[in-house]
Order: C-alpha cells, then sequence, then structure tokens
C-alpha cells in the first residue's frame, strides 16, 4: 500500500466504512460497533478493540507493530 493509499484507507475508515486487508498472508478486518472500532484477524478471530478510529490507528498493532509501521506491506483487494 502506498501512503496515498494508506491515507485514503485512513480515511474511508474515518467516515465508517469497514474495510478487509492483508499483511503477509493473514487477512484483517476494521469494523465498528457504536463508538467501538475494531482490529481483527481473520484466521483466529483475534480482535482489539479501541474507542474509535482514531485510537485504533494510534495503538493497534499486527505482530507488535503499529499499523503506521506496516501498511507499506498491507494489501487490499480492490
Amino acid at each position: 500500500m502506498t501512503e496515498k493509499e494508506y491515507l485514503e484507507f485512513k480515511n474511508l475508515i474515518s467516515m465508517g466504512d469497514e474495510l478487509n486487508f492483508y499483511y503477509k498472508n493473514d487477512e484483517y478486518w476494521i469494523s465498528h460497533i457504536q463508538d467501538k472500532s475494531f482490529l481483527s484477524r481473520t484466521k483466529d478471530s483475534y480482535t482489539q478493540e479501541f474507542c474509535g478510529h482514531k485510537e485504533l490507528f494510534e495503538h493497534a498493532t499486527i505482530e507488535s507493530k503499529k499499523i503506521s509501521e506496516v501498511y507499506p506491506e498491507l494489501r487490499q483487494l480492490k
């Protein structure tokens, strides 16, 4: 994912979109319920819960790294 694609991805999430993406060979899903946002790994349903999308992008981790650190390796299906 390029920086431009990552910024667009973050913008879509901030508007309430629920999107999936891949990191290495694992699928992840960002979803929302009321004022909560979630990052889930599909294969085992491991889920991290946050108080909104801003907190998700500040604190969510994939393999102990923040999303902002691994976004170049993220793939999103079009």
